[in-house]
């Protein structure tokens, strides 16, 4: 069997099992909401209570990628400009101290906004 025979063979069976889980999983709950309504429940114990939402996780992980292409972009300013003289073209040096640094600053600069939003 080739290579491209396997790999449709492996994400035909990865999708499979993907919508056989997710089947299952809507036609139990389904059969199970059936039965509560059968047997005399009401209908407010299929519904949510709203929730406050936390959005600390998503400001960080936006907080992070800018951070992260600053810092590459840092990193080729640095390469371009400092490290010419020093070392060869090819050292990554420059590129993890700057991505290092400003994720660091990043993180830093989350933990205040999130002191901030909460004290609030």
């Amino acid at each position: 069997m080739g290579d491209g025979a396997v790999f449709g063979i492996f994400f035909i069976s990865f999708f499979a099992l993907i919508f056989g889980t997710v089947y299952y999983y809507l036609q139990t709950r389904h059969k199970e909401r059936l039965s509560l309504i059968e047997n005399g429940a009401e209908a407010k114990l299929f519904r949510r209570e709203p929730s406050k939402r936390n959005y600390f996780f998503a400001m960080m992980i936006g907080v992070l990628f800018v951070c992260l292409a600053l810092g590459i972009v840092f990193g080729v300013l640095l390469d371009d400009h400092v490290f010419t003289d020093y070392y060869n073209r090819d050292n990554p040096a420059p590129y993890f101290i700057s991505v290092f640094f400003f994720i660091g600053a990043g993180f830093i600069s989350s933990f205040f906004i999130h002191k901030k939003i909460n004290v609030q």
